[in-house]
Parts: C-alpha cells; sequence; structure tokens
C-alpha cells in the first residue's frame, strides 16, 4: 500500500482526494479510493477514537541486538629464560701453596733494571767564544782588485735615411654659403628668389632679412610639397619646399578663385608663385598669391 508524502503513513484515497490521516492532498492514481470523505472520517474519530486506534498499526517492537562475545586476548609471548652463568672455578686449598712453592724454585723473580739518566751537556759555545776573544785574529790581507778590462765601444749604427713622407695638401674648405642680395627687379619691382635661397638668408639673419622682406611682392621658385584646398572652410594654399631637408618652407596662401588651379597641381612639381611676404612663424608666410605660368 502506498504511503502518504506528508506523514509518512500508509493510507487510502478519500473521496476528496485526501490522506485519511493527516488530510494532505495525494493526487496520484496509485492510492486505493474509500467511499468518504477526509471531514468524514474525522467525525467518525472524534466518536469512536478506538475504532481509529485499532485502524492504525502497531509499533514494532525494537529487538535489542546481543553484543557480540569478544574474544579473549591472545596469551603473551613467552620471556626468554637468560642463559646459566658458569659457576667460578674453586681451587682446592692445596693447589695456591703448590703454586707458590714452584715460583719459588724457580728463584727470586728479576727485578727491571733502573734506566740510566742523562748526562749533563757541558755548555761548549761560551768556551770556544771566549777561546776565539782570546786569540788575536790575524789580519787578513787585502785581496788584489781585479783589474776590469774596458768594454769595446760599440760601432755606430749606420744613421737610416728618414723617407720623406708625402706631404697631406691641405683641402681648402668650401666657402660658405653666399647669402643672397634678395634685391627687387627693376621691370616688375618684384624680389625673385628661391626657397634654398629664402632659407640661407633666413638662417644667416632672420631679423635683418624680415625686415628688408615685409610687405614686399616676392616671387618664389620651388618644390610642391603640399596642397590644402578646402572649399568648405575656405582654405587655400600650398607649401613649396627645396626637394631635400631643410629648415624653412615657404606658406602660399590662395583666395577662393584660385581653388580651381591648385586642384591641378601635383605634389612634387616646380613651381612659381608670387605673392607678399607678410611675416614668418613656422614657414614663411606670403598672401594673395598667384601662380605664375
Amino acid at each position: 500500500m502506498p504511503k502518504c508524502p506528508n506523514c509518512g503513513r500508509e493510507t487510502l484515497r478519500t473521496e476528496d482526494w485526501a490522506c485519511q490521516w493527516c488530510g494532505h492532498p495525494l493526487l496520484s492514481g496509485a492510492f486505493k479510493k474509500i467511499p468518504k470523505t477526509y471531514r468524514e472520517l474525522q467525525a467518525e474519530k472524534t466518536f469512536s477514537p478506538r475504532s481509529v486506534l485499532e485502524d492504525e498499526p502497531a509499533p514494532v517492537a525494537e529487538v535489542e541486538m546481543a553484543p557480540a562475545p569478544t574474544p579473549p586476548p591472545p596469551p603473551p609471548p613467552p620471556t626468554p629464560s637468560p642463559p646459566p652463568e658458569p659457576e667460578p672455578e674453586t681451587l682446592s686449598p692445596s693447589e695456591p701453596v703448590a703454586a707458590v712453592e714452584a715460583e719459588m724454585e724457580k728463584g727470586p723473580m728479576p727485578q727491571p733494571e733502573p734506566e740510566p739518566e742523562p748526562e749533563a751537556v757541558e755548555e761548549s759555545e761560551p768556551v770556544a767564544e771566549a777561546e776565539k776573544l782570546s786569540v788575536p785574529e790575524a789580519e787578513a790581507e787585502p785581496a788584489p782588485e781585479p783589474t776590469i778590462a774596458p768594454e769595446p765601444e760599440p760601432e755606430p749604427a749606420p744613421e737610416s735615411v728618414a723617407e720623406a713622407e708625402p706631404e697631406v695638401e691641405a683641402v681648402p674648405a668650401p666657402p660658405p654659403g653666399a647669402v643672397p642680395a634678395l634685391e627687387p627687379d627693376p621691370a616688375t619691382g618684384a624680389i625673385n628668389a628661391t626657397v634654398e635661397e629664402l632659407n640661407t638668408a633666413f638662417n644667416s639673419d632672420k631679423a635683418g632679412t624680415n625686415n628688408k622682406l615685409i610687405n614686399k611682392p616676392l616671387k618664389v621658385t620651388g618644390t610642391v610639397d603640399k596642397i590644402f584646398a578646402k572649399d568648405h572652410l575656405d582654405i587655400f594654399y600650398i607649401l613649396l619646399a627645396t626637394g631635400r631637408p631643410a629648415t624653412w618652407q615657404v606658406r602660399c596662401t590662395f583666395s577662393r578663385e584660385h581653388g580651381a588651379y591648385l586642384s591641378r597641381l601635383t605634389e612634387g612639381q616646380a613651381g612659381t608663385v608670387q605673392g607678399t611676404y607678410v611675416g614668418y612663424e613656422r614657414n614663411i608666410i606670403l598672401k594673395d598669391c598667384s601662380l605664375v605660368q
């Protein structure tokens, strides 16, 4: 019979699908059904408690298991008995006397010879020294001095003729780059210069070159290094360089109408620009520029 999952007792299912003992709902169909509800069973328990007790399973008496008898302890190992000690031999009273008489017949025991005492060593060294002092020493004759043969003078070595080393001709240092004059052209009034000449002038005298060129027309020839034509930002300028590493570049600023001409330029090509010099910062600055064909 299946047990109730709540109270753990074997139970039947009532008509209202509950445990007959605790009323826990039993939804499984494995429980057998009784034709009563849980309330009816509770009412019967109230009026006939004995019948309910009879239905309860009798408690199972616990059987106490008798403890298993403990085995007797093993007997202790036998202790080894010590070996018997040999008994000392007892001499009869006549044996020691006979041994003494035999020793007396052999004669007296030889006594050890005394060790010879070490002889005292006389101190002969001081006496010998005194004798040496008492006897006058014979004056030693001076030995003849050995004659030293004069060493032969070394022959003078022939003077080696020093080879004349070829004189290294001093290479004259190249003359420093001449500072360009940067004078205006009488025909056009503009100052013609290359980017390299402007580098030489500014590296030689930056302040003097700036004062000389300020607000004057300048026609510059060089290599197009960068092109900036941003119509939406209204930025139009190019950078002219020397074609090799240099300190200064020339920034040429154009107006919007020159934007179409700037788009035709390519970086690396040679070009000539004419504009007004207005100063310098990181670059030499020209404004109001135009391309010279």
